[in-house]
């Protein structure tokens, strides 16, 4: 009973790292003429948000060392409602950036906090709706924005809402402390499991000499590059290339948001059943899919349909190339090479979407399928050459 309460607080926590991370992509169309930004600026705040997430993801070892999980992830949770307030009342082209790396910086450690403890006290399937869940918190982003914007309504105002809703969870976050506690002393994993995984964590010599690590850490680059691509930039280039309203914009954008909740819900289901190497296909062949139709399709209905198919698609992939890691590697190489799937994640998410903005400035928003259908060509490429490695 206790685990299972303590599940339903963690996935809630889940939702409430990815209720920002869709608001600024969202929003951009309207926000970047209120705070004084051209379109392509998107680039530099994403880029400045996946920093303050880098930054905390690679304390977090430290901070989990001296502090509880629950304190870290109510901390950061914390953080992020301040943050989401912040930018509702005191953004401009002078506070963004700052106010951006606090936000990343709150994400980063809840993250890296609650993966690793529903690995170490939850079955693997938790992991996939973990994900799932933080699809649902990307989903409400877009949706709030999309009725506020059609009540002639500001970003601001969403920004708003928001924060009071990250405040809420923190204080179920405050108050479910004890369930936290109990869980540890009720769960069959023993506490010796952390020390071994932090003697192994220091040993990371050697590690892309290991047979096919370049290839998996050139699959999380990918795959990671693209999906913040697509999650910053789907609504301005509704808006812009495909000529919708603000409105619709950011009610596209959350069609990726619920084809990934959806595909996850999915994916947690069938992946035990199927495989990782059959899912990670799955996902590719549907985001490829995609991509083509959005090229082709002018009315809103092809463009959430396109949208939607891609989000469905990117679904499988970030947590099936997590999942199976130790299948490939086994556990000992695996565990080496964990951290580094986590830092090319990251800077395929960080860096993309900041490239990604450069070049508009040339070409404009409208090669965003174009680049999408390059980058899932090559991630199908990398998932052939792994097949042949280990099949």
């Amino acid at each position: 009973m206790v685990s299972a309460l303590l599940l339903i607080v963690i996935y809630i926590s889940f939702i409430s790292l990815g209720l920002p991370d869709s608001l600024l992509g969202a929003s951009w169309p309207m926000m970047h003429q209120s705070l004084g930004f051209d379109t392509s600026s998107l680039g530099y705040i994403s880029f400045t948000i996946c920093i303050g997430t880098v930054i905390s993801s690679l304390s977090y070892s430290k901070l989990s060392s001296r502090f509880r999980t629950e304190q870290i992830t109510l901390a950061s949770v914390l953080l992020t409602a301040l943050s989401l307030f912040t930018f509702a009342f005191l953004a401009d082209k002078y506070t963004v950036f700052p106010i951006a790396l606090a936000l990343g910086i709150g994400a980063g450690s809840v993250d890296a906090g609650l993966n690793y403890y529903v690995a170490l006290h939850y079955k693997a399937r938790h992991m996939s709706w973990l994900h799932a869940f933080w699809g649902l918190g990307t989903t409400f982003g877009p949706t709030v924005l999309a009725l506020f914007f059609s009540q002639g309504k500001s970003w601001n105002d969403a920004y708003f809402i928001m924060g009071a809703v990250q405040s809420l969870i923190v204080l179920i976050l405050l108050l479910s402390f004890p369930l936290w506690k109990k869980n540890e002393k009720n769960s069959l994993r023993s506490e010796s499991h952390n020390d071994t995984r932090t003697e192994n964590a220091d040993t990371k010599k050697g590690v892309l000499r290991i047979k096919g690590a370049k290839l998996v850490l050139l699959s999380f680059f990918l795959y990671c590059a693209i999906e913040s691509t697509m999650l910053n930039w789907s609504a301005s280039f509704t808006v812009f290339a495909k000529s919708l309203t603000e409105s619709q914009g950011a009610q596209i954008a959350s069609f990726i948001y619920w084809g990934m909740t959806i595909g996850r819900l999915l994916t947690g289901i069938f992946n035990e059943k199927t495989g990782d190497r059959f899912m990670i296909s799955v996902g590719l062949i549907l985001s490829l899919t995609g991509a083509i139709l959005l090229i082709i399709s002018t009315s809103f209905s092809m463009i959430a349909v396109s949208i939607f198919l891609i989000g469905l698609g990117f679904a499988p992939v970030y947590p099936s190339l997590l999942h199976q890691t130790p299948a490939i590697f086994g556990m000992d190489d695996s565990q080496k090479i964990m951290g580094y799937e986590m830092s090319s994640a990251y800077i395929g998410s960080s860096l993309t979407p900041f490239l990604f903005g450069l070049f508009t400035r040339v070409t404009g928003v409208g090669i965003l399928p174009l680049v999408l259908l390059i980058f899932v060509g090559f991630e199908i490429i990398v998932a052939m050459l792994k097949r042949r490695l280990y099949l």
